[in-house]
């Protein structure tokens, strides 16, 4: 049993608080009750139909409020098949986490800035699936195209270059990668961003930007950074060198990036400047019909609700109920 709120459970802790001092006062007057009357007496006064009627009228509440905490807590168990046809468009998103993604002339850094740009793109999505790839001198594919934008903000989170197991810029790996990303999907609906700074040590970018085009997909890209460019901070306090120990400055390159897509989007220091890229995207391609089965947790918030009922039912009926002479 797993639950998608449990942090209402600790509203359980005033409640059992309750039901101890609840239980403390009945203690105590049960206590007197043997005091001041005689043995033979108690039972008379008080006979066990009535004391389980009392017991129940007390504890009822607190059964009450029990279970409408663990309805609040939404318990799940068990799947259910979710079949829904949605309609959108697919898009791949080639984000580059090389090192010099790290330039701080867009403070924190680049990659941070392109990170956030690219989080407030997915907020503008509806219906459209999304892939994701990371590249720096090699490419691949973190995430295949979902519609679960989460998973894809999480791992925006997560990559950066310590996650590559090749150095450099090569925006031709990546632009390879999507067409691999696209496979089984219709070519209408296919749209690839490429977020960089621009820099690249690979070329080959004219032969894939071809390939692409005979396979219907519509390029875009993102510039990160400034041409005045930044130096690349790393752990220590340190920064890139050359081989002459000397500090790199990187430099963004639009005119790289206009060789993919002749009017760039140009991220902003605030994460901002990606509004008419979702515009273009969606001119420049057409949206398709899909049918998506998803498998999602049962809810079983029913049976502690029913409980609920079911005990404040019986406090009603112990309450108003006839005693016993």
């Amino acid at each position: 049993m797993e639950f998608a709120a449990p942090g209402y459970g600790w509203l359980a802790i005033p409640i059992a608080a309750l039901l101890l001092v609840e239980y403390e006062r009945q203690r105590s007057r049960g206590a007197a009750l043997q005091r001041f009357a005689q043995p033979h007496m108690v039972g008379r006064l008080l006979p066990a139909e009535a004391r389980w009627r009392l017991a129940m009228r007390c504890l009822s509440p607190f059964l009450v409020m029990l279970m409408l905490i663990l309805t609040l807590m939404r318990p799940h168990g068990g799947t259910v098949d979710d079949q829904q046809t949605t309609t959108g468009l697919d898009i791949v998103i080639a984000m580059d986490v090389s090192k010099s993604m790290l330039a701080d002339d867009q403070p924190p850094s680049r990659l941070a800035i392109a990170s956030k740009a690219v989080k407030r793109l997915l907020d503008g999505l509806t219906g459209d699936r999304v892939g994701l790839i990371a590249f720096a001198g090699s490419a691949f594919q973190l995430c295949p195209l979902t519609s679960d934008y989460a998973i894809v903000r999480q791992l925006l989170e997560e990559f950066g270059p310590d996650s590559m197991p090749q150095g450099g810029s090569s925006i031709a790996s990546a632009l390879s990668e999507a067409r691999r990303a696209f496979r089984g999907t219709p070519p209408e609906s296919r749209v690839l961003i490429v977020v960089s700074d621009g820099e690249d040590h690979a070329g080959g970018i004219g032969v894939e930007m071809e390939k692409l085009r005979n396979q219907g997909v519509a390029v875009f890209a993102v510039l990160a950074g400034t041409a005045a460019g930044g130096v690349m901070p790393l752990p220590g306090g340190r920064f890139v060198r050359d081989r002459e120990g000397l500090v790199v400055m990187s430099r963004a390159s639009l005119a790289t990036l206009e060789r993919i897509d002749p009017a760039p989007a140009v991220i902003a220091a605030d994460g901002s400047g990606l509004a008419g890229l979702l515009e273009r995207a969606r001119a420049a391609s057409t949206a398709t019909a899909r049918k998506e089965r998803r498998w999602r947790l049962a809810e079983r918030y029913q049976l502690p609700l029913a409980l609920a009922l079911l005990f404040w039912g019986a406090e009603l009926m112990f309450r108003h109920g006839r005693h016993p002479a």
